[in-house]
């Protein structure tokens, strides 16, 4: 058996894993060692001229196709030398051409012994002395080769790019973060801090103001949505209305209340009937509440008649049926806090009107209830 069949063992021992690396490694030596003690054999007479092929070695090619990475082995048959599929034959040349490429791609060659009845290494060549094996010279220095021409189970080794990759990794990880923290700066602190290209000086406290409490002065819900007589918002105002809302006796008891905001509305919840809510407010509760029953007095006194059945509590009613051409009207007075309410609702008759009336003066309690 040749040191070509032996070293082909070799690897296909270490390729189907029945022996390590490092047990590839030392019988390679000794193989390797062996043969450069013995010299090359003796060949055919025809083949004395013929050099010897140098030995296999694991090449860093470049891929034809952007394929990942893999290792490919080449089984040459025999064929024609015209064959592209024809042995390989890796010259020394062609290792130094190879030594710059990727080594993360190998490709693996196996000879194969040629057929009976031709013997030796090949037809004869011109050359007429026999080179030296490679190992004998100094192109089998593996100690002085580059990194990228390894060859056997080095490749798989991967203490020699191990370093490399790691600082790669670190660098590609540096970057991103970097990157990223530019993109922040540059938008990420522009949409979260919208005030930021401002200046840096400290926030303008910002004072929240308290929400008004709501007005007390309320009208209910009621028929005929009363609509608010916007040009009144003062009980002075009331005492120069043309024609006058109130009489005489009825301002004097406003103004001895000390009435002075005054919202009024107006109604008309069915056709012939008005609803008129007057809201004044008084200098203090009790006034409020004095003020409501002197206002009934006046109404008893100007020939109206006062009511004390199925009427609100402390609601002051009274009502006049329709005279003489005018309706029939019933008003209500009462305090709310120190406001002083009246309900004053007209109708074709004292039924109708007390109809209306009894859903309006609910209404206004619920939107002005009476002091308890």
């Amino acid at each position: 058996m040749t040191w070509q069949d032996e070293l082909q063992k070799l690897d296909n021992e270490l390729a189907s894993g029945r022996i390590s690396a490092d047990d590839y490694r030392r019988r390679r030596d000794e193989v390797l060692s062996g043969s450069a003690g013995s010299g090359p054999a003796a060949g055919p007479p025809q083949q004395q001229g013929a050099p010897f092929a140098p030995p296999f070695k694991w090449q860093a090619q470049q891929p034809a196709t952007p394929t990942s990475d893999a290792t490919q082995v080449v089984n040459v048959q025999n064929q024609a030398p015209s064959n592209p599929d024809a042995t390989q034959v890796v010259t020394p040349n062609q290792q130094q051409q190879h030594r710059a490429q990727d080594a993360e791609r190998t490709q693996f060659v196996a000879p194969i012994a040629p057929p009976a009845g031709q013997g030796g290494w090949g037809p004869p060549q011109q050359q007429q002395q026999v080179a030296p094996p490679p190992w004998v010279g100094g192109d089998f220095d593996q100690i002085n080769q580059p990194g990228g021409w390894s060859h056997g189970p080095e490749v798989f080794d991967e203490s020699g790019g191990g370093k490399g990759k790691i600082i790669g990794i670190v660098l590609v990880v540096l970057v991103v973060l970097g990157l990223g923290f530019g993109a922040y700066w540059v938008w990420g602190r522009n949409v979260a801090d919208p005030n930021s290209n401002l200046g840096s000086g400290a926030p303008t406290p910002t004072s929240t103001k308290p929400s008004p409490p709501p007005d007390p002065a309320q009208v209910g819900k009621m028929a005929g949505d009363p609509k608010q007589q916007t040009d009144i918002t003062t009980f002075e105002q009331i005492e120069k209305l043309t024609p006058p809302y109130l009489t005489p006796n009825e301002m004097e008891v406003y103004k001895t209340a000390g009435g002075a905001r005054t919202k009024l509305f107006h109604a008309s919840p069915a056709q012939g009937s008005t609803t008129t809510v007057m809201i004044v407010s008084a200098t203090e509760e009790t006034t409020a509440s004095q003020c409501a029953v002197d206002l009934k007095n006046v109404q008893v006194t100007n020939g109206m008649e006062a009511v004390t059945t199925d009427v609100p509590d402390k609601v002051n009613v009274t009502q006049v049926p329709p005279k003489d051409g005018n309706p029939a009207r019933i008003r209500g007075h009462y305090a709310s806090k120190k406001y002083i309410v009246r309900v004053d609702v007209t109708g074709a008759s004292v039924t109708e009107a007390m109809t209306i009336f009894k859903e309006a003066i609910d209404a206004q309690l619920k939107a002005m209830p009476t002091d308890a």
